[in-house]
C-alpha cells in the first residue's frame, strides 16, 4: 500500500499494523483507495474526511486533509465545515450536501431512510452509493483502530480547525 503523503516516512498507522501479518493483510485487503473507484477523488475524500471528523479521528483526518485538500480544491471554509459544520452548509454543492448528509446518517443511525436514499440517488448511481457506504464503514473502522491504538498524530498532517468562538 502506498504512503499517502509523498516524501514522508511511512505512516504510524501502517507501520503499527504491519507488525502483525494478519492485521496488515486484512487492512490492505479492505482498502478502497484505488483508481477503480466510481467516485471522483473529491467525492471520495469528502466521505473520508467527514467520516473521520465525525468519529473524532484527528489522526486519519489530518493525513487525508494534508495529502488531498489542495488536490481536490478543499478551501479553508470547507475544511472547517467538514469538521464543525452541518451538511447543508453554504460551502457545499447540492451533490456534496447529499453526500455529507448520507455520511452523517450512516454514522448516527447505521442506515439510510428512504428519503435519504432518494436524496443520495439523485446524484449517485448504484455503484457509487455502494462505494459511499463502504467508505464510511471502512473509515469508521480505521477511526476505531487509530483510537484504540492511541496513535500519535503525524508531524506533517493537518490538525482539526478550532470551532468558531474557541
Amino acid at each position: 500500500m502506498k504512503v499517502l503523503m509523498r516524501g514522508a516516512d511511512p505512516l504510524v498507522l501502517f507501520t503499527t499494523l504491519a507488525t502483525n501479518d494478519r492485521a496488515w493483510s486484512k487492512f490492505t485487503g479492505g482498502a478502497l483507495l484505488d483508481k477503480a473507484s466510481p467516485l471522483s477523488l473529491r467525492q471520495r475524500e469528502l466521505v473520508i474526511d467527514r467520516t473521520t471528523a465525525k468519529c473524532g479521528c484527528e489522526y486519519e483526518w489530518g493525513v487525508h486533509v494534508a495529502g488531498f485538500a489542495d488536490r481536490i480544491g478543499l478551501d479553508a471554509d470547507q475544511v472547517h465545515a467538514i469538521v464543525h459544520g452541518d451538511p447543508d452548509a453554504a460551502v457545499w454543492s447540492e451533490e456534496e450536501r447529499a453526500l455529507l448528509s448520507a455520511v452523517d446518517a450512516l454514522l448516527a443511525t447505521k442506515k439510510l431512510s428512504d428519503e435519504q436514499w432518494k436524496a443520495l440517488r439523485a446524484h449517485f448511481d448504484d455503484s457509487q452509493t455502494m462505494e459511499i457506504v463502504q467508505l464510511v464503514a471502512f473509515y469508521h473502522g480505521v477511526s476505531l483502530i487509530c483510537g484504540a491504538l492511541d496513535l500519535p498524530l503525524e508531524s506533517n498532517a493537518a490538525r482539526f480547525p478550532a470551532a468558531i468562538g474557541d
